[in-house]
């Protein structure tokens, strides 16, 4: 493990938190009904949160002499509060799993400042998470 995979990891996660916040912006202006106004707080409430995660990954890779590469998947849209959480359940769950490999690999280049950020951002993913998840019953 070096340095360089670790930045590349970064900027996956980078682009995986853009996409999340584009994602959320689409699905909290295309959600309706009674279950698509509750989809829609969750989703309007998160996409702040994601751009802090994004934005502290773009500083750190800088940090670490690395380039941000911003190329998000851009959002399909989704109409159906059920299915749109569905699939961020699933995103949800992807990030953490992402992060928790992050962590080791700034454990094995010495960035326990990173590690312990990594180990936030997993507690707010894991957060998240269980939110969908109280949503879908």
């Amino acid at each position: 493990m070096n340095k360089q995979t670790l930045l590349k990891g970064l900027n996956q996660d980078l682009n995986d938190e853009l996409a999340t916040a584009m994602r959320y912006l689409l699905e909290a202006s295309l959600m309706r009904g009674l279950s698509g106004h509750e989809a829609r707080e969750l989703f309007e409430k998160e996409v702040a949160d994601e751009m802090k995660h994004a934005a502290f990954l773009a500083d750190k890779i800088v940090v670490m002499g690395g380039t941000p590469e911003v190329k998000p998947e851009l959002p399909t849209a989704l109409t159906d509060p059920k299915k749109a959480l569905q699939r961020e359940l699933e995103f949800e769950r992807k990030a953490i799993a992402g992060y928790t490999e992050r962590v080791k690999q700034a454990d094995a280049v010495g960035e326990v400042g990173l590690r312990v950020e990594l180990e936030n951002m997993i507690a707010d993913e894991t957060h998240h998470a269980e939110e969908i998840e109280r949503l879908l019953g």
